[in-house]
């Protein structure tokens, strides 16, 4: 289902007039988890369609698949509050920023592309 239409799909879960199958029995453990994925299959059309929804992780930064490589930091308490009056102002999310940072800094060093 590569053009699911998610708007019409979350529409029609959460439309009142949608009829809902009446439980037979409250289901728990291993019962519970197939019903749950018995319904999932059903919503998406196949096994393929479930994985590519339910596949792990953010989508890779400058590539179509795959882990992005991770950079960590520990700044001080004043450097996170300028920081996140940075995140207000600008309307960027922390990752834009640092990627943002990287990329002035790997610039003013001339390295890189």
């Amino acid at each position: 289902m590569a053009d699911t239409n998610y708007s019409e799909l979350a529409a029609r879960l959460t439309d009142p007039a949608t009829p809902l199958p009446a439980p037979s029995a409250v289901l728990s453990g291993d019962a519970a988890a197939a019903e749950g994925r018995a319904f999932l299959l059903r919503e998406y059309g196949s096994e393929k369609a479930l994985q590519r929804a339910l596949r792990p992780g953010r989508r890779r930064v400058g590539a179509p698949s795959g882990e992005s490589p991770t950079v960590r930091a520990r700044i001080s308490d004043e450097d996170f509050a300028a920081f996140k009056l940075l995140e207000e102002r600008t309307g960027k999310k922390q990752s834009e920023l640092v990627r943002e940072a990287v990329h002035l800094l790997l610039a003013e060093h001339k390295i890189g592309a």
